[in-house]
């Protein structure tokens, strides 16, 4: 399956932040915002990444993998471990309900399990377990709970979520619901509403046009990749099958850039062209306006939850296991259950003794943790007049910041939202705060100069 150009939206479930200081500042053109916030999950050592995707050489079974218990005292929940709706906050949620039931399968109820990590699947796990009639703690290591669900709250009051930010396929889960019981806002998003600049001259009125080219020489290129006997990336396939020959080239990076690496957090050149585009969400979409870590929070209240401690070791044996902290402090209990993101398995910062299976060692390796990152701007007023949702820019390949979502019909702030996925994403990540905003808003210019 291949989302239609720009069709589905980031998939925010799986991204962390690092929220700057309030920068301004004056700018040709553009008024000098009165605040930015940004996000670099790439280089929080306590997320790795945003989310999971299908690399080279992945399968969704390694998946299955990487969710599998090890010796009835390790269990395994998250997103990534999720089969059905990975890289979601609902396919977290998922997660937590399967490594619930695994646990309490192998256990005796009023049993101590420690759950690593109080994102959403780690303190949906928690939950359901005290349920259950555990002792239940569990052990995060930000000061802070949510995980990659983070809200940002600016001086007057309204939420910028730094992470997951839509609700996608609300017929897939009753995640809507639990927004609304919460009192958390989330308004029905129209990909559709959308506007393309060109900043070699003028504006694409016809997007479909633009780049149905590139969705079709896609397609084409995915049945090319069934009759192969290795996996290669969808840019080799695109290439070695020729569907790629005669495309617009500018076309075609802009559906990488702004379609593919902002929907699965990688490139054309990253994704797998077996199973890359096999994952992903269908249906209609909401976005959460009204501060989505609010979902975690509600959850967690009540449990035990020991802020603050990176677990760097976990040792276990028949008896039970151990977990030891960056400081070197001991818990003790007979199961324990690992949320943390794909990204710090793949880092090597917690140990496991024994070592993890091979197979899981495999997923963890082979299964793709992208990055999508965000930057957000509040200004005074509202100084743009296109009124649609999202806005592309067509400009010089690696040009940064080129698709950005108009929060002003939806909330009526003077807010923009800039996003950056994939490789491109991971080269801006350790920009200073500076650099970011200067090229965000020369992005941002060129759709003033284009009469926005």
């Amino acid at each position: 399956m291949v989302a239609a150009f720009v069709a589905c939206g980031s998939k925010g479930d799986d991204a962390d932040e690092e929220t700057s200081e309030p920068s301004s500042g004056p700018d040709a053109g553009v008024p000098s915002p009165v605040a930015m916030y940004r996000s670099s999950w790439s280089t929080d050592p306590f997320a790795g990444g945003s989310y999971s995707y299908m690399a080279v050489g992945a399968t969704p079974d390694m998946r299955r993998s990487l969710s599998a218990p090890v010796g009835g005292r390790l269990f395994f929940a998250g997103e990534a471990t999720a089969q059905d709706h990975p890289s979601t906050v609902h396919g977290a949620q998922e997660s937590a309900r399967r490594a619930a039931r695994e646990v309490v399968e192998a256990s005796q109820a009023g049993e101590r399990v420690v759950v690593i990590g109080a994102g959403a699947a780690g303190v949906a796990t928690a939950r359901l377990l005290t349920e259950a009639g555990f002792e239940v703690v569990v052990v995060e290591a930000r000061d802070r709970v949510g995980g990659r669900l983070h809200t940002v709250i600016t001086p007057d009051g309204t939420p910028l979520d730094m992470g997951a930010s839509w609700v996608h396929d609300i017929e897939a889960s009753d995640l809507a619901e639990q927004l609304t019981t919460l009192g958390l806002a989330a308004v029905p998003f129209d990909y559709d509403d959308q506007s393309v600049a060109d900043s070699f001259g003028g504006v694409v009125v016809d997007v479909e046009k633009f780049a149905g080219p590139t969705n079709e020489a896609i397609e084409e290129a995915l049945e090319w990749a069934e009759s192969i006997d290795r996996d290669v990336s969808m840019m080799q396939a695109l290439e070695r099958s020729g569907a790629a020959e005669g495309l617009d080239r500018t076309a075609l990076e802009l559906v990488d850039h702004s379609d593919v690496a902002t929907e699965f957090g990688a490139s054309l050149a990253e994704m797998s062209s077996w199973w890359g585009f096999e994952e992903g969400s269908d249906g209609d979409d909401l976005l959460v306006v009204g501060g989505y870590d609010g979902l975690v929070k509600a959850t967690a209240a009540g449990l035990d939850v020991e802020l603050g401690r990176p677990i760097n070791r976990v040792a276990w044996n028949d008896a039970g296991v151990l977990l030891t902290d960056n400081s070197g402090t001991e818990t003790s209990a007979a199961r324990v259950v690992v949320t943390v993101p794909l990204g710090v398995l793949k880092s090597g910062s917690i140990s496991f003794e024994p070592a993890l299976p091979p197979e899981k060692a495999e997923a963890i390796a082979r299964i793709g943790m992208g990055l999508l990152d965000k930057v957000w701007f509040e200004f005074d007023e509202v100084f743009w007049t296109n009124e649609s949702l999202m806005w592309n820019l067509v400009a010089e390949p690696d040009t940064p910041y080129r698709e950005w979502f108009n929060l002003a019909p939806l909330t009526g702030k003077p807010i923009l939202l800039a996003l950056l996925g994939g490789p491109l994403a991971r080269e801006w990540a350790t920009r200073s705060d500076e650099a970011v905003r200067a090229a965000a808003l020369a992005s941002l210019q060129r759709f003033i100069d284009a009469g926005w």
